[in-house]
């Protein structure tokens, strides 16, 4: 049995995107605890919602994480999924540090982001990049 691919009804794939956020204006916020709760927050919405996170590496303006998703989903629901929920999170638990960085919104992640499906190249290859850069 190959166990490359998910099976699911009538389906079969394999679907892996390396995807980047950064911060608005590229504050360098993504240090110590905070970087800690996002990749958690991450972690848990990838449970919830069954994803798998590959890999996942925080740099001080943004973070890159390999995920693998259902053939049902669509990157950009995940990218906002993700951007929503760490967001609101983060000003629930770190209002008052924030508050003196965004002081117009509740934001943390500018509006774009980079995805890249990774196709046949091996996960451990992605990993290592993502490693490398973090």
């Amino acid at each position: 049995m190959d166990n490359r691919y998910y099976r699911h009804n009538r389906r079969k794939y394999s679907l892996k995107v390396h995807i980047v956020l950064v911060t608005k204006y590229r504050k360098q916020l993504l240090q110590g605890s905070i970087a800690d709760d996002v990749k958690q927050k991450i972690l848990d919405i990838a449970n919830t919602r069954g994803y798998e996170i590959i890999a996942m590496e925080t740099d001080k303006d943004h973070i890159h994480f390999l995920l693998s998703y259902d053939a049902t989903d669509r990157v950009c629901d995940i990218v906002k999924i993700v951007k929503q929920e760490t967001t609101y999170y983060l000003w629930q638990k770190y209002n008052s540090v924030l508050s003196k960085q965004y002081w117009k919104k509740k934001i943390f992640w500018s509006d774009g982001y980079f995805a890249c499906s990774i196709g046949e190249v091996s996960s451990a290859t992605i990993q290592k990049y993502i490693e490398s850069q973090g």
